[in-house]
């Protein structure tokens, strides 16, 4: 039977979250009782309880140092933008985060206001997030840091590169560059700027005043606004191949789209692009997935499954185009 596994368990021992709490009285006029961790992924996540107070505390190793900074830099750039972004807490010195030497090596930490809130759920305030998403491209317009570029490796080439580390057979690897080429050729000369890289509604917050927050910048890019549109609207299961996603996505874009024109446009390029970047997103978001999880994480089978989602949708887009 084919495997996906991600092992999400851990915990936080007394003598690290004592180091932790002590690196956090040193740097905050915060007086902190306990942590609480939350996820792990690029970063460690908790929350920072202070009385009845809670933060959100993340913990970055050396290797995404530098995709945090330039995460900090646009929240800040956000804050003063009165965009609706979580706000971060200043050190003692008036810094957005702080270093210091852990057990496990040099990490950077970063406190944030806690936003009490939810995820929303499909289909819910479709036309609200497009007008945000709109008002953050339209916003990051005016960026002038800078942003880290995202081509074909990226997007492509560094899922296959992972499979030929894993000894996928060539015969069925084939079927992968193919298509891969033929998406990227297709995209390739869609119009570049800010890209959040990672939009979906888990990255939302649905808040009690029913205001809209987007979180979590560190996949902050140059490539594709639109890849940040199809993100936000793909409805197809990742997993298994439905032949209905296709209409639900539409119809959530076209939902999206009422919101989003509020504050940008798109060229005709972008907007029939939208269907090859939802095949696209399925070679980006498995290398990310395996290069945080390891080789061992999914298995042939699973790989497989992938690749018959890949033709199944390669064929349905094909005829609906006819």
């Amino acid at each position: 039977m084919p495997s996906f596994h991600i092992d999400n368990t851990k915990w936080v021992n007394k003598t690290e979250q004592l180091d932790i709490l002590a690196e956090l009285d040193r740097h905050y006029s915060i007086v902190f009782d306990r942590l609480d961790f939350l996820r792990d992924g690029g970063c460690t996540s908790y929350i920072a309880y202070s009385h009845a107070n809670k933060y959100l505390l993340k913990v970055v190793s050396s290797a995404f140092m530098d995709t945090a900074k330039q995460s900090i830099d646009i929240l800040l750039y956000l804050q003063r933008c009165h965009f609706p972004a979580p706000r971060l807490v200043l050190t003692v010195t008036d810094m957005p985060y702080f270093e210091a030497a852990t057990s496990t090596g040099w990490r950077t930490f970063v406190l944030f206001e806690f936003i009490e809130g939810r995820e929303p759920i499909l289909g819910e305030r479709v036309e609200q997030i497009g007008e945000l998403v709109g008002w953050l491209h339209d916003i990051m317009e005016g960026y002038g840091g800078k942003l880290t570029v995202r081509n074909k490796h990226f997007f492509i080439d560094r899922y296959m590169d992972i499979l030929r580390l894993k000894h996928y057979p060539e015969r069925k690897l084939a079927g992968f560059i193919e298509y891969g080429d033929e998406l990227w050729e297709r995209i390739k000369n869609l119009p570049r700027g800010y890209c959040h890289g990672d939009l979906h509604r888990g990255n939302l917050l649905y808040a009690p005043s029913g205001e809209l927050y987007l979180l979590d910048f560190d996949t902050s890019c140059n490539a594709f606004p639109a890849y940040d549109i199809m993100v936000m609207c793909d409805a197809t299961d990742y997993f298994r191949f439905e032949s209905n996603g296709y209409a639900r996505s539409r119809n959530v874009y076209e939902r999206f789209l009422n919101g989003y024109f509020r504050h940008q446009t798109l060229s005709n390029a972008e907007l029939v692009a939208f269907d090859d970047l939802i095949a696209v997103r399925h070679y980006q978001l498995q290398a990310t997935i395996i290069e945080i999880n390891g080789l061992d994480c999914v298995d042939e089978g699973f790989l497989d499954e992938q690749l018959d989602w890949l033709m199944k949708w390669k064929n349905q887009c094909e005829k609906e185009r006819a």
